[in-house]
């Protein structure tokens, strides 16, 4: 008679927890924000922004980026294991002066959207350059005179988040014609590399190091750019990742004749911009 009583009593618990209404998670937090916040240079310039979303309990939300010029990016969706906090990223590249914003919009479970992320942008034009050839040190001239081909930029974006802490990253290095002037090289006499360096040493000492990605600069012209591209996957939990994480170079490889071949198209105006170093603690700083 007890058996029966329990197993009736089981029953009717179970009952009640499968009839029992399911508690939906819910955003209690969200908010964006924008690097840099202002910008004054060369343009276009592409601007980097971070959402973070909170939730109180597991489950599915669906979101979208919302900015300034009236344009919405497409809806995504984002799984949460446990209640707590993500990160979602988006960037704008753009050239139209001013201010401008974007925000994170929540649509699901419950509507509620991020304040503004502002950030100004000013487009500058280079008018003078100064030459490095050891022939030519500390001339200034027009910058209609010879090509610059800079290393610009190493910018870093999560394209698949695992978990909280684990994800794939794209890892892009763009290098660009900032002058007036279209550059044409020969064969091997220009490249663009993207470097791993070793983990465990800083940006500023590293040497050595691994090429991810190569390409040979022949032409390219004024305003124009050249994008290197690679991706892995990334843990900034882990020593190497987290703790001591690679810093990642981009170069810009000349022929060490390239000033006496008689070509002034390939004369690399300067080569205090040929180098960018970026530190793998901003991978990081994408997983907060």
């Amino acid at each position: 008679m007890i058996r029966k009583r329990q197993l009736v009593w089981l029953c009717f618990v179970l009952a009640l927890l499968l009839l029992a209404p399911q508690v939906e998670a819910k955003v209690t937090r969200v908010t964006a924000s924008v690097s840099p916040p202002t910008y004054s240079g060369q343009c276009p310039k592409r601007f980097e922004f971070a959402g973070k979303i909170t939730v109180d309990s597991p489950g599915i939300v669906e979101y979208k980026w919302i900015r300034s010029d009236g344009a919405s990016a497409p809806i995504q969706k984002i799984r949460f294991e446990k209640a707590g906090t993500l990160t979602v990223n988006a960037y704008w590249e753009l050239s139209a002066e001013g201010e401008h914003w974007q925000a994170l919009q929540i649509l699901s479970p419950n509507p509620i959207t991020s304040a503004r992320a502002s950030f100004t942008l000013k487009c500058v034009t280079l008018g003078v350059v100064q030459l490095v050839n050891p022939m030519i040190i500390g001339t200034l001239l027009p910058v209609s005179t010879c090509p610059d081909i800079a290393a610009v930029e190493i910018v870093f974006q999560i394209i698949r988040r695992d978990s909280p802490f684990r994800g794939r990253i794209r890892i892009t290095a763009v290098v660009k014609n900032i002058t007036l002037k279209d550059f044409s090289s020969g064969p091997n006499q220009a490249v663009a590399l993207l470097y791993q360096m070793p983990s465990y040493v800083p940006c500023s000492s590293a040497t050595g190091g691994t090429v991810l990605v190569q390409k040979e600069i022949r032409t390219l012209a004024a305003g124009a750019t050249i994008v290197l591209v690679y991706e892995r996957d990334w843990d900034s939990s882990s020593p190497n990742e987290g703790e001591f994480p690679n810093c990642y170079r981009l170069m810009i490889s000349l022929d060490p004749d390239i000033y006496l071949d008689g070509n002034p198209d390939n004369d690399d105006c300067s080569q205090n911009n040929n180098r960018v170093d970026r530190s793998g603690a901003d991978i990081n700083a994408l997983f907060r």
